[in-house]
């Protein structure tokens, strides 16, 4: 590696737009579920590189870790056996991996860009669910050259 680009590589912060709830397509056997409330704590955040100081392993990732205070509006399923999924819209260019961790109303995860995880099975109840993530982002800072926007959304699915 050149000297110059190491020094602008590990200076470097890449940025990623977090967009809650804008995804426009579902599954046909799910619903999309009404997250009016839902609050991301940094819409726009760094990502960072996860070794900003190499060794003789190779490390292109990049992170970044946000909060989301998420609001369900459940009501037009109440009571009913369902189950919720989180999604991650396809995104062009590099996947981008999503963990998070939960207050233990929802399940903890990670799921990819294009994917969708459960988080939830059992009785839609309360009407309105609010649970708190805390989310990291991850992908490959070699090939993440622009903004990235993130799509998330849930999808409710009830068994009659």
């Amino acid at each position: 590696m050149a000297p110059g680009k190491q020094t602008t590589r590990f200076r470097a912060a890449l940025v990623c737009a977090v967009l809650w709830g804008l995804a426009t397509a579902a599954q046909a056997t799910s619903s999309r579920i009404d997250e009016t409330g839902t609050v991301v704590s940094e819409p726009v955040v760094n990502m960072k590189w996860r070794n900003v100081a190499p060794g003789r392993v190779r490390e292109n990732t990049v992170e970044a870790t946000l909060r989301v205070d998420v609001r369900l509006n459940l009501a037009p399923w109440i009571n009913q056996s369902s189950r919720i999924y989180m999604v991650l819209a396809p995104v062009t260019g590099e996947r981008v991996r999503a963990r998070w961790t939960t207050q233990g109303r929802l399940l903890p995860g990670t799921l990819y860009s294009g994917e969708r995880a459960l988080v939830y099975q059992g009785p839609a109840s309360p009407a309105t669910l609010v649970e708190s993530l805390l989310l990291t982002l991850e992908t490959d800072g070699e090939r993440l050259t622009q903004m990235q926007t993130l799509n998330f959304y849930f999808e409710i699915e009830v068994s009659p």
